[in-house]
């Protein structure tokens, strides 16, 4: 589904009533969204769903992602840099080509994530992180934290 940048909006902002317990407060459901090249800079998305998005070349630099649910998304060349994604659900996203220099991947779940060409330069990750099979974060420049 398309949505305009001010029904994303609106859903954003009833999104973090519901974080915050507020009255009339929803949990965004962007499941199977078209956001391509969406700017959602800082935006608060944690435990949103966004299973099989399309956020192709979306601007999602500091954004908080965490437990979001992610699986099957499209982010190829979307910048995630310094993005918030612990516990995440990013099973079987493809991250062909996207900037997650600085995010913290931490108990985040990347099984069959498609990794190509991404940049995880200084990438917080924990031992509970998840990555696909025969993916070497440390070669990847990404650091392991406690």
């Amino acid at each position: 589904m398309k949505y305009t940048f001010a029904e994303i909006q609106e859903i954003i902002s009833l999104h973090d009533q519901f974080l915050h317990g507020s009255t009339g407060g929803v949990k965004a459901f962007l499941k199977d969204a078209d956001l391509y090249g969406i700017n959602l800079m800082g935006c608060n998305l944690r435990e949103a769903n966004l299973e099989g998005a399309c956020l192709k070349r979306a601007i999602l630099m500091d954004a908080h992602l965490e437990h979001a649910n992610l699986q099957g998304a499209n982010l190829k060349r979307a910048v995630l840099e310094c993005a918030h994604l612990n516990g995440a659900n990013l099973i079987s996203v493809c991250l062909k080509g996207v900037n997650l220099e600085c995010s913290d991947l931490c108990s985040a779940n990347l099984e069959y994530a498609d990794l190509e060409d991404a940049c995880l330069q200084g990438t917080k990750f924990n031992l509970n992180t998840i990555w696909p099979e025969n993916f070497d974060p440390k070669k990847a420049g990404a650091i392991l934290v406690d």
